[in-house]
């Protein structure tokens, strides 16, 4: 039976229709970057994404400074700045990111640590002592302005710059007298019983991680970046009210690659992160001592204007995505 134009023109439609719906349909892939922290790895350990009709290529980096200059080169969409960062980016180059979200804040997930066996109690008790820190991290500028609200300084203190990592087996041999440092490496070095909290930051400031997005992403894909926060939320509900199953996914995680991780300590350090995504004006006014002093020491040109590069409208989007 030979088929008329009528017909074909019907069918050629449909299938049209059919492709547009396809396509309409199809996820938008997001490029996430992810660091080695406690809310990244529970990111990590499930699809939080994909019922939003979203898709995670999720990067990890090393370091915040590796993945925002991946940021900066336009290889993400997504990713969370420290505070020195932030405003360098928002005065030397305001034009491509936003400020949408707040990733991880508060003082308690920074935390100085002794040896299990000192006696030590407060920070007096430690002048002259060896301290290890991490030189330029968010830990370190929270313990200075804890000094300062102390009537101390550095220079009241043996100072030793060193990585993170190796904070715990320093303190075990004896090579440090103290260290500050941030989860899950204080929870971690607590629960194997290689070290004691003494003192919390919680108090001194927010520091918060901001969650930034790049513009050219966000103007073209603003019902994306709403959806990608109302999984934020999602996943931030899990941490705050069921942090031994959040500990749980987090552990699973870093274990698959091939790292021991405890779940209790993962739920300690996530029980001392606020990870609440809303933007409050007191979130973003602690940036604004931060400039000043980057400004008084030359590491920028210029005040940044934050109110341009904050934007609300993506968290206020999602609001109606996570009631469905």
């Amino acid at each position: 039976m030979r088929m008329t134009t009528s017909w074909k023109s019907v069918i050629a439609a449909a299938a049209l229709s059919c492709a547009s719906l396809v396509y309409a349909q199809s996820p938008v892939t997001v490029r996430v970057g992810v660091q080695s922290i406690p809310p990244d790895a529970v990111f990590q350990a499930k699809d939080w994404l994909g019922p939003y009709g979203l898709k995670a290529d999720i990067q990890e980096f090393s370091s915040g400074g590796d993945m925002m200059q991946a940021f900066i080169a336009g290889k993400l969409d997504i990713a969370d700045g420290g505070s020195g960062r932030l405003v360098t980016m928002a005065a030397t180059q305001p034009e491509l990111f936003y400020i949408m979200a707040v990733r991880q804040s508060g003082g308690d997930r920074y935390g100085l640590m002794v040896p299990v066996k000192s006696t030590a109690k407060s920070i007096q008790d430690l002048k002259g002592k060896k301290i290890g820190t991490v030189s330029g991290s968010g830990s370190n500028s929270t313990f200075r302005l804890f000094l300062e609200k102390n009537g101390l300084a550095e220079k009241d203190f043996q100072m030793v710059n060193m990585k993170v990592q190796d904070m715990q087996s320093a303190l075990q041999q004896g090579l440090l007298d103290a260290a500050i440092a941030w989860e899950p490496q204080v929870a971690i070095a607590e629960t194997a019983g290689a070290a004691k909290r003494i003192i919390s930051m919680k108090g001194v400031n927010e520091s918060p991680n901001f969650y930034l997005v790049s513009r050219k992403f966000a103007d073209a894909n603003p019902e994306a970046v709403a959806k990608f926060l109302a999984a934020a939320w999602e996943e931030a509900e899990l941490i705050r009210t069921n942090s031994a199953e959040a500990g749980r996914l987090a552990a699973g995680f870093i274990s698959k690659k091939g790292v021991q991780a405890d779940p209790k300590a993962m739920a300690l350090a996530l029980s001392r992160i606020n990870v609440n995504p809303e933007i409050k004006d007191e979130m973003v006014q602690e940036l604004v001592p931060v400039a000043e002093s980057m400004l008084a020491a030359n590491r920028i040109k210029t005040m940044p204007d934050f109110n341009k590069v904050v934007n609300k409208k993506f968290y206020e989007a999602s609001i109606k995505y996570r009631k469905k």
